[in-house]
């Protein structure tokens, strides 16, 4: 994960991040715990939202710092998502 350049990938990817956003704020409000592997999965089966380029539809590596950006913009539920510490 130490090569994955999130800034740059959330620049053409913040749609991804509204939907993440949008589905964890419905979980929050039912859940003290969730995972947000789940919610990304979610997207990645469920909708037809995927990256603007690249050869993924929803990258595995952007979980943890979606994860994080969330808690950061939402601290009311800073506690829905469990973090690792990331090298």
């Amino acid at each position: 994960m130490k090569n994955f350049d999130f800034d740059s990938w959330i620049e053409s990817n913040k749609h991804i991040y509204d939907a993440f956003e949008k589905e964890a704020l419905k979980i929050a409000k039912r859940r003290d715990r969730y995972s947000a592997r789940t919610i990304v999965e979610f997207l990645r089966h469920h909708t037809m939202i995927s990256e603007q380029s690249g050869e993924w539809k929803i990258n595995d590596h952007c979980i943890p710092y979606l994860s994080r950006m969330f808690a950061n913009n939402h601290p009311r539920y800073s506690n829905l998502f469990e973090f690792r510490k990331m090298n």
